[in-house]
């Protein structure tokens, strides 16, 4: 009997237990605002953010449906976003339905005022620096406690008109380095809305120009130069302006700043100024001077036979002319045993077809020349020398 009181005793303390927990681990399901408000201006929105805990304090993700009680003052999207529309009070209801068998339906609701916002004048385009004798044009937007757009009249002043004036349009001009304040007002039944920029004028960095610089110049002409300077307050000036050449032998340069080219090459000129505080201000323009003196080429003459053959050689224009002058060197050495040597122009150092033929071969040992009539000398690629009697070939050159 003991035994049986016993095990009746722990039987009964163990339903104790089951059953106070399950009633303590019950609690409400909730659904709460994170980021709740009590106002909103108009024409603003505003997302909430929810949390949802169940009957065991689990957060749950639900679907939530959204409700205001007056769409025209504050209207809710099914994310949940509120948007102000007219001033006025609106409840917004959000609620999440849980289908099970007890159907509960949890809702969380906010009261929202809807209030009007700060008249409000904006300058638009607000610049922090502006360049000495520089100009700019302001514009602005005007809106109303209801954030609607209104165009009254703007009132424009300045801090320090000697530094930037403003006129009645909103048109600033910058007269000295410095800063100043512009201030755009507007007055309403309210009192007087304003906005500010401050502006600091700055100095631009001095320059001198060479107005026309060139690339090229052909050998002999001239070009004149004109320069332009201007300070550091954007003013032109004129000034002394020194004029030197970095190679004289290629092209010279006068005091007025007109240059003459003298023989090929690359050169710069410089042109400079010595400004109010002793600064030097300097421009440069490099110029490739274009030889325009007789062109001329060389080469080398050497045997393909058991002939002895050999010796430089330059080819030249003739200036006034359309003829070539052939000028063989006196290391020039060629066997006197081959009659009927010819020499040849040609663009196929192994045929005599469509060549040049200059003359006989006459001079065997030593300088001597030749003067080829109405020849480009780019008409030809090679010398040739070719024995007429046997239509062989004895030598050639390339001309480089």
């Amino acid at each position: 009997m003991k035994q049986l009181f016993t095990l009746f005793f722990i039987t009964s303390l163990l339903l104790s237990c089951v059953q106070d927990d399950i009633i303590n681990d019950r609690q409400p399901e909730e659904l709460t605002f994170n980021n709740s408000i009590t106002e909103l201006t108009i024409k603003n929105t505003h997302e909430y953010k929810t949390k949802y805990t169940n009957n065991i304090g689990k957060v749950l993700t639900p679907e939530i449906t959204w409700e205001s009680d007056a769409d025209n003052i504050i209207s809710v999207s099914s994310t949940g976003i509120i948007t102000a529309l007219n001033i006025g009070t609106a409840t917004i209801t959000a609620t999440v339905t849980i289908t099970d068998e007890e159907n509960k339906v949890i809702t969380q609701k906010e009261t929202i005022e809807v209030i009007v916002d700060e008249e409000r004048v904006l300058i638009d385009n607000v610049i922090e620096e502006i360049i000495i004798n520089n100009t700019h044009q302001y514009t602005t937007t005007f809106t109303n406690s209801l954030r609607e757009v209104e165009t009254p009249t703007v009132s424009w002043t300045t801090s320090d008109a000697t530094i930037v004036s403003v006129n009645n349009t909103g048109l600033i001009t910058a007269n000295n380095i410095g800063k100043a304040i512009i201030k755009a007002s507007v007055t309403t039944t309210t009192g007087i809305v304003e906005f500010e920029d401050e502006i600091t004028v700055t100095q631009i960095a001095e320059r001198l120009s060479i107005n026309n610089p060139i690339n090229e110049i052909n050998e002999s002409d001239t070009h004149q130069y004109t320069t332009t300077y201007t300070d550091n307050a954007g003013q032109t000036k004129v000034l002394t302006v020194s004029w030197m050449s970095s190679n004289t032998d290629i092209a010279s340069v006068d005091n007025t700043g007109l240059i003459t080219a003298k023989k090929a090459g690359e050169v710069k000129i410089t042109a400079s100024v010595t400004n109010s505080s002793g600064d030097v201000i300097s421009s440069e323009n490099t110029i490739t001077v274009i030889g325009t003196g007789p062109k001329e080429k060389s080469g080398n003459i050497a045997t393909t036979s058991s002939y002895k053959l050999k010796g430089g050689f330059t080819l030249k224009e003739i200036p006034g002319t359309n003829d070539l002058e052939l000028s063989i060197n006196d290391d020039y050495e060629a066997s006197t045993r081959l009659s009927g040597l010819y020499i040849y122009l040609t663009n196929n150092k192994n045929t005599i077809n469509n060549a040049k033929e200059i003359q006989a071969v006459r001079v065997f040992n030593g300088a001597h020349t030749y003067t080829i009539r109405d020849t480009d000398i780019d008409d030809f690629s090679h010398i040739l020398y070719w024995c007429k009697p046997f239509g062989v070939k004895v030598g050639d050159a390339e001309i480089k």
